[in-house]
């Protein structure tokens, strides 16, 4: 074969419109990774803090059945002793607002907005810097999640006194 033949056989550099689409294709990628890392770790996390709250629920002689939403859910506890500060259901209405424009919207500004406002209250509750850096060190999806997890360790401890108190 000779050499003009064998140039053809190379593939031909791709065209601007190729070299756009390969970089869209690629970022859509990375995009389709990153909300799919932080729906699954921060729905997950929240769907664990959910049963939690039912067990309060009923612990304080209310009917889960009665409150479907988490946002009922908070605001029905919220409103009673249970032992959990208002700033922590604060913080955890204010991440369910996360777990909601990933879930409904997809909304990237309106996450990371949301997002935002979850670290300002995150940080509001957590009286030790060095934790305060470990937050503000931390990505969106590690904040959020942890977080979510606080105020559910909160609310299971919380739990467990008035299931003990109940007892006696």
């Amino acid at each position: 074969m000779d050499e003009e033949n064998w140039v053809m056989l190379e593939d031909p550099e791709p065209t601007e419109r190729e070299k756009l689409f390969e970089e869209t294709h690629k970022a859509a990628i990375e995009r389709v990774a990153r909300i799919d890392d932080m729906m699954q770790t921060v729905v997950k996390a929240q769907v664990i803090v959910e049963g939690s709250l039912i067990e309060m629920l009923e612990a304080c002689g209310k009917d889960p059945a009665h409150y479907f939403f988490t946002f009922k859910k908070i605001k029905a506890l919220r409103d009673i002793d249970t032992g959990v500060s208002r700033p922590l259901w604060d913080l955890l209405l204010q991440a369910s607002y996360v777990r909601n424009e990933l879930v409904h919207s997809l909304n990237e500004t309106k996450i990371k907005e949301e997002s935002n406002k979850t670290r300002e209250a995150y940080l509001a509750v957590t009286p030790n810097e060095r934790q305060k850096q470990s937050i503000r060190d931390m990505t969106d999806t590690q904040m959020v999640t942890s977080a979510i997890y606080h105020c559910g360790s909160h609310i299971v401890v919380a739990t467990e006194k008035l299931v003990a108190e109940k007892k006696k």
